[in-house]
């Protein structure tokens, strides 16, 4: 800044000063302005959020960036740049009562009102025009050493932010081996687990989080003024980390739920060849005793980009293909993008789409992106009519019984290129304010074609309020292997990353409002994994919402050895079982998750801040705790445990120590059961979750399979309680000389087989008592004990289980 700039600055303030004492800025302003859960002291100027679980304040929180004279078509950079000169806010000067508007010493105006979602306060910060030079306007909040945040959307390097930046847009970046910078998902959210506190700026302009980077005590959220109007920040509080994500799923939306069928397994090639070769995967996978409700045809499928009609010279009779596939018990998911085509098959759609105003263009003419396929346009979903037209041409896909699609693209809409201002124009504004807009839109013209409640998108794109009407993210091409994102991969760019980035991706997103993920198991970039990537993935996969394999090169096929050796099919096929046999747990946690925001999938120090887990474990739901193996050539694993008892699943003993190396040979994921937790599983094996009319295909959708549930636990205390998706519910609890079971029956469970594990509790049966024993999966109500787990069958009702007096703890 100049010197004449910087007096004026000075000058100004000065004035502001003087106004308050008397002049047309009115009254001074009082000691506190208090709202909702926020006081803000005004001099010094402070802000203090009380009912968290610990302080949350910060002082000189209001910061504007000013330059000489602003460049409307320049890109000013939220991530920091050199034109700028910051000015915080020391105090306020004056004040209006009419509004509650604070005028601060540094030009910007600051109101505090009642935020929309209960323990919430809304903070607006503007400046008044530009003539000041404003270019940025930045909020800073606390951050203490080694404190855990997350948020921010989705982030390859880690879930946890401290020490980073967080981009709020997708643009360009050459250092990058994708050459983008990976920001499919940006949030503007920030949460602070160990203080009870969070922040979101709810803004669409450019924006940036630097989380301790620049100042090791601040996280400074800065937004680029591309356009006027003030920064809103929702500052709000919670007793409990969880609480956090209800209360910003409060302040913009709950996420859409997938349907039942999309949580079974599910399978793709890179590029089938033929229908043949689409049936040959369904028909082995089936023979294999390989679980699975969905398979993806993913591009090329269409006779054009955006025909939604099958080329036939690749798949033949497409509609008996997806009958065939249909009867096998897959629901069949194509590949599709927001792009009309300029020539070839699309070429009439594209002229009539351009005289409709259907896409988005420049200001003058529809703007022809050089995308992957392309060149074509956009589609402008914000205007008028648009949806409808392009649901006309989807519906020539759902008509053959697609089910779903995964949804490539929709980032491209960026705010800025080469450091300036791009000229995109929709019906509905620009691309500084659309650019992560846009993907509700785009996502939205796809599930309202689908049936209610049975249709499905996987997609690579979102923001805040998104979740709406997105069912579940996946990360785009991520890298084949182990590398870690950002990491220099020895040709002079930085790595997009492979299975650390997709762990890190879907913990990221799991507290900003995302709660249903899948990467690509054994990634995409670089063509096939080695059976090494390939089958860790699958092990973190299968303890995650949506389990998808496939990628690069001709196949991820577990089943083909010349690829994958010997070993790959048993392993892949005992993570494939145990993901279908936890869908009741896991479908129960997305009902929470579409009900109140609640997450599925949880990173460890999200839950328990003081926790000295690593960044790349989690907790799915309250019950299991997961460490993925995510180091190659990687034989044990050292686990930080959370606080609580966990019971090893595999083995059934009480882990004793708060940490230590955990053996983990390339067939076992790491993974434990919480002590006096109930975890919900299929207590019969099945093929799928949709129906199936081959009769040698095992569907849940048959009552002979879907009622029987079976309920895991190792007794560790007085009680335990569940309620089930369906409304069934079950209970144990001591009482006196007999632990009493109870279940309740719900819309599909109606069959209770109860999983005593007791190798690791307290609990032992009376020796002296006499039980009825029997194959728990064909009796009404019988026991058989068989490796230190007690299997207890019964219908709706109590059962007594005779029990000794507790002895030690194995």
């Amino acid at each position: 800044m100049s010197e004449l700039q910087t007096a004026r600055v000075r000058l100004a303030s000065l004035a502001l000063g003087a106004l308050a004492c008397g002049g047309e800025a009115g009254p001074p302003p009082p000691d506190v302005v208090a709202v909702g859960p926020v006081s803000i002291e005004t001099d010094p100027l402070c802000l203090r959020a009380a009912g968290g679980t610990a302080a949350f304040e910060v002082c000189g929180f209001v910061e504007v960036g000013r330059v000489e004279a602003v460049d409307p078509g320049r890109y000013y950079d939220p991530r920091g740049d050199d034109a700028v000169t910051w000015h915080a806010a020391a105090r306020a000067v004056a004040w209006d009562p009419a509004t509650g508007a604070l005028t601060l010493d540094n030009g910007a105006t600051l109101t505090v009102t009642d935020g929309p979602a209960p323990d919430t306060a809304t903070l607006a910060v503007d400046v008044a025009g530009d003539a000041d030079g404003a270019a940025l306007v930045r909020l800073a909040w606390p951050l203490a050493a080694g404190e855990p945040i997350y948020g921010f959307g989705e982030n390859f390097a880690s879930a946890d932010a401290a020490g980073s930046v967080r981009e709020m847009q997708f643009r360009v970046d050459l250092d990058s081996e994708s050459s983008l910078n990976e920001v499919h998902v940006p949030v503007p959210l920030a949460l602070w687990p160990a203080r009870g506190a969070g922040v979101f700026v709810e803004d669409a302009r450019p924006g940036a989080f630097d989380v301790g980077a620049a100042r090791a005590d601040r996280v400074l959220a800065t937004v680029a003024r591309t356009e006027p109007g003030p920064v809103r920040a929702h500052v709000f509080v919670a007793g409990e980390p969880l609480d956090l994500c209800r209360r910003y799923a409060a302040l913009t939306a709950l996420p859409a739920v997938p349907p039942k069928w999309a949580f079974a397994p599910q399978q793709w090639r890179n590029e089938h060849d033929s229908s043949d070769q689409v049936r040959e995967d369904a028909q082995a996978m089936r023979a294999l005793d390989i679980p699975g409700s969905a398979i993806w045809i993913d591009n090329p499928w269409q006779t054009g980009y955006n025909t939604f009609e099958f080329d036939e010279t690749r798949f033949s009779e497409p509609a008996a293909l997806v009958a065939d596939l249909r009867a096998l018990g897959y629901r069949v998911v194509v590949w599709s993008t927001p792009y009309v085509n300029r020539g070839g098959p699309t070429a009439a759609d594209f002229a009539d789409a351009a005289e409709r105003g259907y896409l988005v263009t420049d200001g003058a003419a529809p703007v022809v992106f050089p995308w992957q396929d392309g060149p074509g346009a956009l589609v402008d979903f914000t205007a008028d009519g648009a949806t409808q037209w392009w649901r006309e041409r989807i519906a020539r896909a759902t008509a053959l019984g697609v089910s779903g699609f995964k949804l490539d693209f929709g980032e491209d809409l960026v705010p800025e290129l080469g450091g300036r201002l791009t000229p995109f124009r929709l019906a509905a504004g620009t691309a500084q304010t659309l650019h992560n807009a846009y993907q509700y839109g785009y996502h939205e013209a796809y599930l309202g074609a689908l049936p209610p409640g049975d249709g499905w998108l996987i997609t690579r794109a979102g923001s805040f309020g998104e979740q709406a009407v997105n069912t579940t993210i996946w990360p785009g091409d991520l890298d084949n292997d182990f590398s870690r994102h950002g990491v220099d991969n020895g040709d002079g760019q930085r790595n997009v990353g492979g299975l650390p980035a997709a762990v890190a991706a879907g913990l990221s997103l799991s507290v900003s409002g995302y709660p249903f993920f899948g990467s690509d198991i054994g990634g995409f970039r670089n063509g096939e994994p080695t059976p090494e990537a390939l089958i860790r993935w699958a092990e973190y996969a299968a303890l995650g919402t949506i389990m998808q394999l496939g990628g690069g090169g001709a196949s991820h096929n577990p089943w083909d050895v010349d690829r994958f050796g010997p070993d790959a099919l048993a392993i892949y096929r005992r993570y494939a079982r145990l993901h279908m046999d936890l869908v009741p747990y896991l479908y129960t946690l997305a009902v929470r998750a579409g009900t109140d925001g609640t997450p599925v999938v949880r990173p460890t120090r999200f839950i328990y801040p003081d926790a000295r887990s690593d960044d790349a474990t989690y907790l799915v739901g309250d019950a299991l705790f997961v460490a993925p193996v995510i180091e190659e050539g990687a034989t044990t694993r050292v686990v930080a445990f959370p606080p609580g008892r966990w019971i090893d699943w595999w083995t059934g003993v009480a882990e004793t120590e708060p940490e230590r190396q955990v053996p983990a040979p390339l067939d076992r994921l790491p993974l434990w059961r919480r002590a006096n937790a109930f975890v919900p599983m299929f207590a019969r094996a099945a093929d799928t979750l949709a129906p199936a009319t081959d009769p040698a295909v095992r569907s849940y959708a048959d009552p002979a399979y879907g009622r029987h549930l079976a309920l895991w636990i190792t007794p560790d205390g007085p009680r335990a309680d569940i309620a089930l998706y369906d409304g069934a519910t079950a209970s144990a609890e001591r009482t006196g000389d007999v632990y009493r079971l109870s279940a309740a029956a719900g819309d599909e469970f109606d069959t209770f087989v109860f999983a005593l594990d007791l190798r690791a509790s307290d609990l032992r049966l009376d020796p002296s008592a006499v039980l009825p024993e029997g194959d728990p999966d064909g009796c009404d109500a019988c026991y058989r004990e068989r490796d230190g787990v007690l299997y207890v069958r019964t219908g709706p009702g109590t059962v007594d289980v005779p029990i000794a007096a507790a002895t030690a703890r194995r």
